[in-house]
């Protein structure tokens, strides 16, 4: 391999360095939504409010992953993965010690432009430093230390919340972080030179449209924000035709417009993105359901919560490595087969606030993302068009993650709806009130993902031999 760490040792620890990224990034999502009703009960905020905390993060993160992506294409690689890390980390600090609401929300801003910066380098080092037979491999990789990070998430944030205070689920970073940092010196090939523009321009217009349209969608239930909904709504469509207009006059754009002037890379990438949408809305509102409707405790609450990554933790590698011997679209039908069954057993069962359902609903999403993660995401850069495999693995990344948004806001504000909760503080809801919002957001969820099955089932490509 050219431009890469020698030898199979220096290919495990790049490995290494990029899935201890990934964990870190998954131990602080997992964590996070296991902490969100004790967050809603000590700020006394509704579901809209406190699904902030988590939108925040994924809006920054979506909204600048592709600038940085850029940057790092051009030759920066290391430098962007570094200072992302080290941002990160410093950021996680200030969460940890944040003593009000604003104070969180900016310090969580400010945790997604590290997180940006580390999600644009990990899949360009994959693609540009592994060979084209293991690009499914390094895909798979990332996808286990998020699982990991969200299979250890869930448990250390239940177990932090109930014995010591939510402030110390971002703390856990901190440690994380000063271990990473000098490996990440060791692994990397140096960068050459830089080459190339950054367009500051088209980055602000499409992070504006991102967040303006993110807003617009989780105040839609109050209507106390009906003047700031259309605004928002009108600055992102706004926002977005600049971008549009200015990307295609751009000699050297953020974005190559003419990737998605391919009917196949759109399906296989809109598909992923509803699976993305659908998983993280519900992992924001399970949490409250079980702690609303079920009555666990933050720790049974974290340990119902392992199941799922848990399992994508166990099969993603293997299944990733079975991806690169056939085709993927069999694993691709399967993922949003499995996400759409996951949804539709909440929505027809979860009144009875069973554990047998919320069983099987976890380990479908766990399923879910162990079929999507390695062979998906490669499918997704297989069909790039007009464009180089770093940067789409770099848009593949940034949909993820806007999917995340979308998700976590979408589901909020559908639970608002259903439920007719307004301002109230989701924890204190009474548990029919709860289901009421929950099955309209599940429902929404299950036809979401069915959408993704037909979208995956009509990309076909031809079986790969194996190598």
């Amino acid at each position: 391999m050219s431009e890469t760490a020698a030898g199979k040792t220096g290919v495990v620890l790049l490995l290494a360095v990029v899935a201890f990224a990934a964990l870190m990034d998954g131990l602080d999502g997992s964590i996070v939504n296991v902490a969100l009703p004790e967050m809603s009960g000590h700020f006394g905020t509704d579901a809209g409010t406190i699904a902030w905390v988590a939108v925040t993060y994924y809006v920054v993160l979506a909204g600048l992953l592709i600038l940085f992506a850029r940057i790092a294409k051009n030759g920066m690689i290391k430098k962007i993965f570094l200072i992302g890390l080290i941002v990160f980390t410093v950021s996680s600090f200030f969460c940890g010690i944040s003593v009000n609401l604003q104070m969180l929300l900016i310090s969580r801003l400010v945790q997604g432009v590290g997180a940006a910066m580390m999600g644009a380098a990990a899949p360009i080092v994959c693609v540009k430093y592994l060979p084209a037979s293991n690009l499914g491999l390094g895909m798979g990789v990332i996808t286990l230390g998020s699982s990991l990070g969200f299979a250890l998430g869930p448990v250390v944030g239940g177990l932090i919340t109930d014995l010591i205070s939510w402030h110390w689920i971002f703390l856990i970073n901190v440690p994380l972080g000063l271990v990473v940092i000098p490996l990440l010196m060791k692994a990397i090939p140096k960068d050459g030179g830089y080459s190339g523009s950054v367009d500051v321009t088209g980055a602000v217009l499409l992070f504006s449209a991102m967040l303006c349209g993110i807003l617009a969608l989780e105040r839609i239930p109050y209507s106390e924000d009906s003047t700031l909904v259309t605004l928002s709504a009108v600055v992102s469509v706004a926002s977005l035709a600049a971008f549009i207009a200015v990307e295609i006059r751009k000699k050297d754009p953020l974005l190559n417009l003419r990737i998605f002037r391919h009917w196949k890379f759109n399906a296989v990438l809109i598909a992923y993105t509803q699976g993305s949408i659908v998983y993280m809305g519900l992992l924001y509102l399970l949490p409250f359901y079980m702690v609303v409707c079920m009555g666990f405790s933050f720790s049974e609450t974290g340990m119902f919560i392992l199941i799922s990554p848990l399992l994508t933790l166990l099969l993603c590698v293997p299944i990733s490595r079975w991806s690169d011997r056939t085709e993927r679209r069999a694993f691709a039908v399967a993922s949003s087969s499995f996400m759409t069954a996951g949804c539709l057993i909440m929505a027809l069962f979860s009144s009875q606030s069973m554990v047998l359902p919320l069983v099987a609903t976890l380990v479908c999403m766990g399923l879910m993302w162990a079929l999507c993660g390695g062979p998906v995401a490669s499918r997704i850069i297989e069909n790039v068009k007009d464009e180089s495999r770093e940067m789409g693995s770099s848009v593949m990344h940034a949909f993820i993650n806007l999917g995340c948004t979308i998700g976590t806001a979408l589901f909020a504000m559908l639970f608002t709806i259903g439920s007719g909760s307004g301002n109230i503080s989701i924890t204190n809801l009474p548990p029919d009130v709860f289901i009421d919002g929950f099955i309209l957001a599940a429902a929404a969820g299950t036809l979401l993902a069915a959408v993704a099955i037909v979208l995956s089932f009509i990309v076909k490509e031809p079986k790969r031999s194996v190598s």
